[in-house]
């Protein structure tokens, strides 16, 4: 596990949603989330589409700030998104992301979230970096 997940992200307290960088390099990042009371997007115990999409988003900026330092990066199309379920608080996430293409300062992004085993969401996203 990597610690200092704020190094990587402009996010802070209470829109945080990484407690752990447990992997990255220039290609990939797998972070961990654990979903609690109180947490923001949280809805009837669940965590939000938007909440699982932040993650994913999030996970890409560990990524990005592993690869280039602290630049500003904007989600600039969500090609894709599919959840099959909706994390209830006390589940961990983990999410992983994963470089498919990078032209300039877009990169195209595929995203994984699973509870243990269990596949639960699917992202492409093109991010955007602002030198």
């Amino acid at each position: 596990m990597i610690s200092g997940v704020e190094t990587y992200i402009p996010q802070r307290p209470p829109f945080v949603f990484i407690d752990e960088v447990v992997s990255v390099n220039n290609e990939r990042a797998v972070s961990a989330f654990t979903i609690r009371e109180g947490c923001p997007l949280v809805t009837n115990g669940h965590l939000s589409l938007a909440g699982l999409m932040e993650n994913a988003a999030q996970t890409c900026a560990v990524r990005a700030g592993y690869c280039g330092g602290n630049k500003i990066g904007f989600i600039g199309a969500v090609k894709t998104m599919q959840a099959n379920r909706l994390p209830k608080i006390g589940e961990t996430l983990t999410t992983e992301v994963v470089l498919v293409q990078e032209v300039m300062n877009i990169s195209l992004i595929e995203c994984t979230t699973k509870v243990a085993d269990e596949m639960i969401a699917t992202t492409t996203l093109k991010l955007a970096i602002i030198d």
